[in-house]
């Protein structure tokens, strides 16, 4: 998920560090490994739904002064991607579908764990923290995007009953590939970033699941290079509900994750309407998982 995961998953462990022990140690870490599948993925430039397949594995832990999460997605995506079809891309594979893969790595550093202290904590916000975050892709489509990204600012954890939720306000760079321009790669300006995400355990009945989700709202970033749309504020919702399908038929719980979610994204990736179709997607998801 592009752009999106460090918000959801570092924020998830945030708010552990206040309890950090006396030594530098992991205190925490979890591996999940899962599949989703979007049906109604758009693809700015291309009409119509294009079908996009993804398996991910993540790993996000807790130590003494803060988190660390890293993910890699492998993603398919059909070959109704008008990227797939087009000849301009000298560097380019051409395939029937197009795969991608997309790397993050995020670190935050807790202030009240860095300083022992509560100095950190005021009114509704436990903790700030600061992030680090770095992103990069490939993608063997004729766009032939090379994505490097870096954002990095302050997290906020709130004070809630149970689960979390974090707010981040980021400032963000992003350099990236466009084989539709003339030489072949962009540099975006500095855009501000909003990042909320949470995660809320609710029950339905007997059956246990969690509320969880992230909005990220990123600035104009101007354009990438001469030729380039002018590209506009883009946001993301991908709210999810999951359930702990391994405690329904009976075993570990909290191991086995499956669900349904709904994304949408106005101008996907900064695109703009008035410069291409399908920049604006309204889809839903399933997704299934499993923990270490």
């Amino acid at each position: 998920m592009k752009c999106l995961l460090p918000a959801l998953a570092v924020a998830s462990v945030v708010s552990l560090t206040a309890a950090a022990p006396a030594k530098a140690d992991i205190f925490f870490q979890d591996t999940y490994i899962s599949v989703r599948n979007l049906w109604q993925d758009k693809q700015p430039g291309t009409v119509g739904n294009v079908n996009e397949t993804a398996g991910n594995i993540q790993y996000v832990n807790a130590w003494t002064y803060g988190s660390n999460f890293v993910s890699l997605d492998i993603e398919d995506f059909s070959k109704k991607d008008g990227a797939n079809q087009t000849g301009y891309a000298p560097h380019a594979k051409v395939t029937s579908d197009s795969m991608e893969l997309y790397a993050v790595f995020a670190t935050t550093f807790s202030g009240n764990a860095i300083t022992g202290t509560k100095n950190f904590a005021f009114g509704p916000v436990k903790d700030v923290g600061f992030t680090l975050g770095y992103e990069t892709d490939t993608q063997d489509d004729q766009f032939a995007s090379y994505k490097r990204f870096v954002e990095f600012g302050p997290t906020f954890s709130i004070d809630v009953p149970k689960g979390f939720l974090n707010i981040g306000i980021y400032a963000t760079h992003e350099w990236n590939t466009n084989a539709y321009l003339a030489n072949n790669s962009t540099n975006y300006n500095i855009a501000p970033k909003v990042s909320v995400a949470w995660l809320f355990p609710i029950s339905l009945g007997s059956v246990s699941a969690k509320f969880e989700g992230f909005v990220n709202v990123i600035g104009p970033k101007g354009r990438g290079g001469t030729g380039d749309s002018p590209h506009g504020t883009e946001i993301l919702a991908h709210p999810k509900i999951l359930f702990d399908v391994g405690k329904m038929v009976g075993l570990k719980p909290g191991q086995f994750d499956a669900g349904i979610g709904y994304e949408y994204w106005y101008n996907k990736f900064g695109n703009q309407s008035k410069y291409l179709v399908s920049t604006q997607q309204n889809a839903f998801f399933i997704e299934a998982g499993y923990h270490f």
